[in-house]
């Protein structure tokens, strides 16, 4: 699954938490993400497409990116006219803003 920004669900530790039930892998994430500002119930996700689904990582829950996309109505960024000129895409691709969800384990 794509998030949409691009993210591959299958390779983010909090999905892949979630979706093994893995608690202690959520607890490393949540350890080594925001210096471990939220617990590992806050990085239960399975992935922030389609707009209403109901398990979201916090972080992914306030994403700029996501919101964006789900106002413009397109399935991924990608997909979005703006796409090449867009602040929140080259910022994000670049590293230096959200999404904060994909962080390395």
């Amino acid at each position: 699954m794509l998030a949409y920004c691009g993210i591959n669900c299958d390779e983010c530790p909090a999905y892949k938490g979630t979706v093994t039930t893995d608690i202690g892998l959520l607890e490393k994430v949540a350890g080594n993400s925001w210096e471990g500002a939220h617990s590992a119930s806050e990085w239960v996700c399975l992935g922030c497409t389609p707009a209403d689904k109901v398990f979201l990582a916090k972080d992914c829950a306030t994403c700029k990116i996501r919101d964006c996309a789900i106002a413009k109505g397109v399935q991924n960024c990608a997909a979005c006219s703006d796409y090449e000129s867009c602040k929140l895409m080259y910022d994000f691709i670049k590293g230096e803003s959200e999404p904060r969800c994909n962080r390395p384990e």
